[in-house]
């Protein structure tokens, strides 16, 4: 009876199918963990990764549009005036295919120099980029992906800690240039005092780039103005002030002969 019993009883699990078992369990709890990790970690990381790319944008399309204007423009070419019997400055207006001409010869600069940027290059922002790109050279790919990193942002950031903000392994950050740049010319005056006029023209520049990580992509539009002219102009001070035309202050009629001695 008692033998009947023994062999009736189940036998255990072999220890094979208990190792598959742990093992299977293991991946599937190792898989869930890590995308959980991944989906909390990657907004942080590709947030910090559009800040560094756009920061970079920003100061290449002004390294870009700085260096090269400040050989080729004259802020008097971009503004014109108009003067009277004595030569003093009465009016002031902007030479609209002056401007056009700057607007055009940047969207051009800014489209080579962020394609070369894209593609691994280090280019001067102070050459002509009259000559298209040539890519029949042969090059290392190693080299070209270790240029195309603009940053490498530490994994311990993504935490918001400042003890942990260096540590980690480095996540790679690149960027691809889409193609699609814009600017516009932004013509701004001043009056200051009663005989000044200040004239400002900046540069808006607009670029679409893809942020590229190795678990994620993103696509971001970056606008910066880059400043090109800022001048001062100083007119001949009226006979007649008002004092700013509030109605409480004096008018002040200036002489124009001396008055006659005692």
């Amino acid at each position: 009876m008692g033998r009947n019993r023994r062999k009736g009883s189940m036998a255990p699990p072999p220890a094979r199918q208990i190792f598959i078992i742990t093992f299977m369990f293991f991946l599937i709890s190792t898989f869930v963990s890590l995308w959980i990790i991944n989906k909390g970690i990657e907004p942080k990381i590709m947030e910090i990764a559009e800040a560094r790319t756009e920061q970079f944008a920003k100061e290449a399309i002004a390294e870009t549009v700085s260096k090269k204007m400040a050989e080729d423009l004259n802020v008097n070419d971009l503004v014109q005036y108009t003067y009277d019997d004595q030569g003093n400055v009465v009016s002031a207006g902007f030479n609209s295919a002056a401007i056009n001409k700057v607007t055009r010869d940047t969207l051009f600069r800014v489209n080579q120099y962020l394609t070369r940027l894209g593609e691994g290059e280090d280019p001067d922002p102070g050459i002509s980029y009259d000559v298209d790109i040539d890519k029949s050279e042969e090059t290392n790919t190693d080299i070209v992906q270790d240029k195309r990193t603009i940053a490498r942002i530490p994994l311990g950031q993504a935490t918001g800690n400042t003890l942990l903000s260096n540590l980690g392994p480095e996540i790679p950050v690149h960027f691809t240039y889409i193609g699609n740049v814009k600017a516009d010319a932004i013509k701004e005056e001043k009056e200051y005092g009663i005989n000044m006029l200040v004239v400002d023209i900046d540069l808006r520049v607009e670029v679409n780039l893809q942020v590229l990580l190795p678990f994620s992509t993103k696509m971001i539009t970056v606008n910066t103005e880059v400043p090109i002219a800022h001048n001062v102009i100083i007119g001949k001070v009226p006979d007649f002030y008002n004092g700013g035309g509030g109605g409480m202050n004096p008018s002040i009629e200036v002489p124009t002969n001396p008055l006659p001695g005692p």
